[in-house]
């Protein structure tokens, strides 16, 4: 009975991860953006020159939080569909025109924090994680790019000697912070009172994975109003849904957007649509 029940919800996984792509395809069939599309095709080309980003034998000593699943599509071909990798890449140098600080919590195996470093130019991105960082990719001064410039710490988002530690190294105020480490309420919170909080500049976008995770959409709204507190002006608050590390090959993550940038009117201008995109009040 276990294993029938097993093989029914991976039909049906399977099913809807099918039948999301199919309306995801539709939309971006009907609402084209080129300036994405170009993006997408960059990361596309960047991706297919990596051999491996996580080999076997590294895996089984160290998973760096990728499940089993993941990990079996980690150097699958993506399809031209968004990622939140491609919208990272396309914001920074369509909003901030490159020259950016740009702080990723949670790189893993790295693959999002290496398609930023090959998408933009004369930037500090600033890695932090809890593990070491992946062997195949250990050398930085090999692999950056573009007159980047890149650092790596490795800590805990809760432990509050590992995040002083981070502040006392990096002083400089980042524009862009990318949250994919811990998806639990407890850690997004801790992850933002001990560093995000007093390190953004005077323009920022933080950017949330896996809201769907439970709690962390509620938590990510209280976040949103303590920043405007302490900040004694306009956050503004937006969910969306896009693809992942592996594309259409899992379902899609809703992810998260709080900034003092307008984002609705600069979608607006920019005539860009966004799957599932909504501004919460």
């Amino acid at each position: 009975m276990k294993q029938i029940k097993y093989k029914f919800n991976k039909l049906a996984f399977l099913i809807g991860v099918k039948i999301e792509f199919l309306k995801v395809h539709f939309f971006y069939l009907v609402n084209k953006n080129k300036a994405i599309n170009n993006t997408i095709k960059i990361n596309r080309e960047y991706l297919s020159t990596i051999d491996k980003f996580l080999p076997l034998d590294v895996y089984l000593k160290n998973d760096y939080g990728v499940q089993k699943r993941i990990y079996d599509e980690l150097e699958a071909e993506i399809p031209e569909l968004v990622t939140y990798s491609d919208l990272m890449v396309f914001l920074i140098n369509d909003l901030f025109k490159n020259n950016i600080s740009y702080l990723e919590i949670g790189v893993s195996v790295l693959k999002n924090y290496l398609q930023i470093n090959n998408g933009v130019r004369d930037s500090i991105l600033v890695a932090y994680d809890i593990n070491d960082v992946n062997p195949s990719f250990e050398d930085f001064e090999n692999i950056k790019l573009n007159n980047n410039t890149l650092y790596y710490f490795k800590g805990s988002v809760l432990d509050v000697k590992d995040t002083s530690k981070f502040l006392d190294l990096y002083k400089n105020k980042f524009d862009f912070v990318f949250s994919d480490a811990l998806h639990t309420p407890e850690a997004i919170r801790s992850e933002y009172e001990h560093i995000i909080k007093n390190i953004l500049s005077d323009d920022f976008i933080i950017y949330y994975d896996d809201l769907d995770f439970d709690g962390l959409e509620k938590e990510f709204y209280e976040i949103k109003k303590d920043l405007e507190s302490h900040k004694n002006k306009k956050i503004n608050y937006y969910t969306f849904f896009v693809y992942g590390w592996i594309g259409s090959k899992e379902k899609l993550h809703k992810n998260g957007i709080i900034t003092n940038i307008d984002f609705s009117a600069y979608l607006k201008e920019r005539n860009i649509k966004i799957y599932g995109f909504e501004e919460v009040k």
